[in-house]
């Protein structure tokens, strides 16, 4: 059983490879967010915080010097030996160097997702121990939940197989994709795995994108696999199939390591000779276009998985693991994986293909719809977990789907390739962890997708949009113009601010005046379009905030509207004018002014006036209105956070005030003065305090008539009292 306890507000993904140039990983991270979010509420959708794999620099080297050490430490933390405490004062200053603000975010976060996805092999420290050290200082050091998933289990040192499965023992949930690292995460020692198949099976084909492929083509990808003449055997490959189908290739290359293919593939066809895509495409695209080709041929794993996905089969070539091995076995024996050396086996699957092609992509889609079968059971069962409720991982996923598959049977050649790759790592990357998202890595994509008619890709821009608030306004106008002319709705799931149109920016007095004109009453006549939108976070920008703002005056007179926009420009500092305008529009409509605004912009205006006017009795009488009102936001606000609700609070209940700090004692209920003194004086004073004053009294009755703190301990005569606003 887990439970976190409480509902998940903020998750941090390490290992978020999303916004690479990489097709496969962004398949299967933005899977990952649909996974997570597949069965949650939009409401109730997290922060996410993504944290991508650091490039190798000196800094891992020197960790990599003391990775024997590091090793220590985590299996004696994680089996609780003696060394312990020191071993994770240890992993935690190591954790904070290395990961800086990453590793602050982690620590505020309420979850922490591991997606070690096929980095996890233990050749160095960069794909071993250093993938391991933030979510294991989250668990034990900062003590956050932690699941790992949607990887591939696979080792190539017995010493890390030791400390990976004991580091994952310590976790709150382990769970692989694929079947061969299920059958090597028990032969490691890790207990309770479950099985959830790479996210990137849930991959949307964005509509309309076939037309850059057809029926004539077959697709043609890479391969993590190690060899000098990787690349030249593969298109030797290609061009034989393509010579024996008929069929044209189309090179599909994001991985900056196969853009080799291409080039092997132009001196063997020349520039008429195939097609391909941009790098820049989306993995979205990608789906749609292999949906129209007749089949794939390539060793990369989640290309296959894609393909299989789109029912387009897979000719499949070894990977740089054996994780290929484990999906066709997840797919109970379809897409075996081929030697490239083995023409004739290729040479007949192709065949087969081109023989029966409704057979091939029906055999597919049978074979993979229990597999979104359990993403859909894996998903509802995520969201339990991030609405804090304690339960037990389904049955379904404690095993493996298709056939069973021994790992052991096919490590040794894959740890040889893993070895030779891993001695051409360099570590002479830029110290640091980067920046920011770009907008662009955010919201394009999905943007494009949903204004395509993807309707699924709302909720991951939604959680986009709410996870990184001021992203819109750093987007180059183009972008902020297409987020801007999204549906409000969308805004509104999202709790943050809309991006003003290039033409309806208002940043001055005059531009405020330009959109409400400069005659009063006609602002009390006139209605601001739209309905009324909640009250979303302050924007940095101030365009972005003055539109947010119109957009919560939705239904309502222009006016109210101006006396906040006039407000904005006066706490910012933005133009001195806004002041006399907002002491004039005060002077002549009062009276619709404090019939029509809510308590938040009253108290906003007494604000304003305590601060344009200190020292002054009209700032001294709207302070008192902050006063009045911020303290009754406070009490209430204790109140919400300790739980007391009307009936398990009977003040009078007191035997008698009991004492508080430095000689105070409590409010006598039903019997003390001081509520209706302390009134009084707010009441006179609010009858000599001009414009302030009529706030004042306005707020006091509202406060009197509404269920708050004064309201409920004052004795009847005195709520009777202030029935009235005083004039």
């Amino acid at each position: 059983m887990i439970s976190i306890g409480y509902p998940v507000r903020c998750i941090s993904v390490v290992n978020f490879t999303g916004f690479r140039a990489n097709w496969g990983c962004q398949a299967t991270s933005w899977g990952l967010v649909d996974l997570l979010n597949g069965a949650m509420p939009v409401p109730d959708l997290p922060h996410l915080r993504p944290v991508p794999l650091l490039g190798r620099n000196p800094a891992d080297l020197a960790m990599e010097q003391q990775r024997d050490q590091i090793h220590q430490a985590i299996e004696d933390v994680a089996n609780a030996r003696p060394g312990a405490d020191a071993g994770l004062r240890f992993l935690e200053t190591l954790c904070t160097q290395r990961y800086g603000r990453y590793a602050q975010q982690v620590r505020h976060s309420d979850l922490v997702v591991l997606q070690a996805e096929g980095t996890m092999a233990g050749t160095d420290i960069v794909r071993g121990a250093r993938l391991l050290l933030l979510p294991f200082v989250a668990r034990h050091a900062w003590k956050k939940p932690v699941i790992a998933m949607n990887q591939t289990i696979y080792s190539c040192d017995d010493d890390f197989t030791r400390v990976l499965a004991a580091a994952y023992n310590s976790f709150d949930m382990v769970a692989v994709r694929e079947n061969i690292s299920f059958d090597a995460a028990r032969r490691a020692g890790i207990r309770d795995v479950l099985h959830i198949p790479d996210a990137a099976f849930l991959v949307r084909p964005r509509p309309g994108g076939q037309g850059l492929a057809t029926p004539g083509h077959f697709a043609v990808s890479g391969t993590a696999y190690e060899g000098a003449e990787t690349y030249s055997r593969l298109i030797a490959i290609a061009d034989h199939l393509r010579r024996e189908t008929g069929l044209r290739p189309l090179v599909l290359v994001s991985a900056s390591e196969d853009r080799a293919l291409v080039d092997q593939a132009r001196q063997l066809w020349g520039d008429g000779g195939f097609d391909t895509l941009p790098t820049e495409a989306p993995h979205s695209v990608v789906a749609s276009v292999l949906q129209r080709c007749r089949f794939l041929l390539g060793g990369r794993y989640h290309m296959a998985i894609m393909a299989a996905a789109m029912a387009t089969p897979v000719i499949q070539l070894p990977g740089n693991t054996y994780k290929n091995e484990g999906l066709s076995a997840m797919l109970d024996g379809l897409m075996p994986v081929r030697q490239p050396e083995d023409l004739a086996a290729i040479t007949a699957d192709a065949a087969a293909i081109m023989e029966a092609p409704d057979r091939a992509r029906d055999g597919l889609r049978a074979a993979v719809a229990p597999l979104h079968d359990r993403l859909q059971v894996a998903a509802q069962y995520l969201a339990q977990l991030q609405q804090g409720e304690t339960v037990a991982a389904p049955d379904l996923l404690r095993h493996a789907p298709g056939q069973a598959i021994s790992a052991s049977d096919h490590l040794p050649v894959y740890r040889a390739n893993s070895i030779r790759r891993a001695e051409g790592f360099s570590y002479h990357g830029a110290a640091g962890v980067g920046g920011a998202p770009a907008p662009r890595d955010l919201f394009e994509a999905r943007l494009d997708d949903l204004q395509a008619g993807d309707q699924g890709a709302r909720s991951s821009l939604i959680q986009m949009m709410k996870s990184f608030p001021g992203a819109p306004e750093r987007a180059r106008p183009t972008l902020r113009e297409a987020i801007y002319r999204l549906p409000l709705d969308l805004f509104r799931d999202a709790r943050v601010p809309r991006p003003p149109s290039e033409d309806a920016q208002m940043r001055t007095l005059e531009d405020i005046l330009r959109v409400c004109g400069p005659d009063l009453q006609v602002m009390c006549d006139r209605i601001v379009p739209g309905q009324p939108a909640p009250h979303r976070p302050r924007a940095a920008d101030l365009a972005v905030h003055l539109a947010t703002l119109r957009e919560e005056f939705g239904g309502s007179p222009e006016l109210l509207f101006y006396h906040a926009a006039l407000i904005t420009l006066i706490r910012r500092g933005q133009d001195d004018a806004a002041i006399a305008k907002f002491r004039a529009l005060w002077a002549e409509m009062p009276d619709f002014l404090c019939a029509r605004l809510n308590a938040r912009w009253l108290v906003s205006a007494c604000d304003t006036f305590a601060d344009i006017s200190r020292g002054s009795s009209e700032g001294t009488t709207a302070l008192l209105g902050s006063v009045l009102i911020n303290t009754v936001k406070l009490y209430e606000t204790e109140r919400e956070a300790l739980g007391i609700s009307d009936e398990s609070a009977n003040y009078r209940s007191m035997a008698g005030p009991p004492p508080l700090h430095d000689g105070l004692t409590a409010y006598g209920v039903g019997g003390g003065e001081m509520v209706g003194n302390l009134l009084d004086r707010i009441r006179v004073a609010a009858l000599s305090g001009g414009a302030p004053g009529r706030i004042v009294g306005e707020l006091l009755t509202r406060t009197m008539q509404a269920h708050t703190a004064y309201a409920r301990l004052a004795p009847e005569g005195v709520r009777a009292a202030c029935a009235v606003p005083p004039r």
